[in-house]
């Protein structure tokens, strides 16, 4: 079951689509693991980062907007998910009640139930569904050979899916009253998040611009995903100037708790805590 939390009037329900973990200095390529001691709590007992494929629902006004859809049925270097479905009736959310789906990016464990596999086309799993991303978002995915495929998911199939409920949603476009696009290039050529805003409380909800907590810490680590590390970091760094201004909530897809949290500082540098 997910957590239920609210930015001023909205309501917001987190789930996850399932789990996936990676060997730490593996997902970080260049750490070590003595550099991994102080850094302990994001690990578990393994010394593996865990990421759960979060998604979010955000309930505003009566129209209810999904964060990002997790990874589905595909495989993912032998991972798969699929508990979306079952976490959303749970939360008494059924496929045809969402309004919108927004994509933080169309890697395949945020896109992996958009669509489903149906004889030889795919079919839309939120029927009723209006399905967002950028611009930038869907000409590099469009390409016939993107960088960053999966083998074995066929991003077109998925893409001509939802084509003709597909709406543009750019930097500083409004998805729903008091949901609003933040562009976060540099995972993904346009990748992008979403700030919750509500009776003076904001809440950004980063994607994968930041993968794991410790990166508020090491602010150079880099995850293995990211196409574009300096774009990123400085996407990263942009986002979390803007969350300090007000003292913002934030969390991201793949941190852990289901939860958001607050930046804080402490000897010099940031750190997430959990709320």
């Amino acid at each position: 079951m997910g957590n239920r939390f609210k930015v001023g009037d909205l309501e917001v329900l987190a789930v996850s689509d399932g789990l996936g973990v990676a060997p730490a200095t593996w997902y970080f390529r260049g750490t070590t693991d003595e550099q991994w001691e102080k850094h302990k709590r994001w690990l578990n007992h393994a010394g593996e980062v865990e990421f759960p494929f979060s998604c979010f629902l955000v309930d505003s006004g009566g129209q209810k907007v999904l964060i990002d859809t997790g990874l589905g049925p595909a495989s993912m270097s032998g991972i798969t998910g699929g508990a979306l479905l079952r976490e959303l009736a749970a939360g008494g959310v059924k496929p045809e009640d969402i309004d919108v789906v927004f994509l933080t990016h169309l890697h395949i464990d945020h896109c992996g139930n958009v669509a489903h596999d149906d004889g030889d086309e795919m079919k839309a799993v939120f029927p009723n569904a209006t399905y967002r991303w950028t611009a930038g978002e869907d000409e590099f995915w469009q390409d016939p050979a993107p960088r960053a495929a999966t083998p074995g998911f066929d991003w077109k199939k998925m893409m001509a899916a939802v084509s003709d409920r597909l709406e543009i949603a750019d930097d500083g476009d409004v998805i729903a009253p008091g949901i609003n696009v933040i562009g976060t290039p540099g995972h993904t050529p346009g990748h992008a998040g979403v700030i919750l805003s509500s009776q003076g409380k904001r809440a950004f909800i980063l994607g994968d611009a930041i993968s794991c907590p410790v990166q508020l810490e090491e602010t150079e680590w880099s995850g293995m995903g990211d196409m574009d590390r300096d774009l990123a970091r400085r996407s990263q760094e942009a986002a979390l100037r803007e969350i300090e201004t007000d003292g913002a909530l934030m969390t991201a897809a793949h941190f852990p708790g289901l939860t958001l949290g607050r930046v804080l500082q402490g000897e010099g540098k940031r750190y997430w805590e959990a709320v």
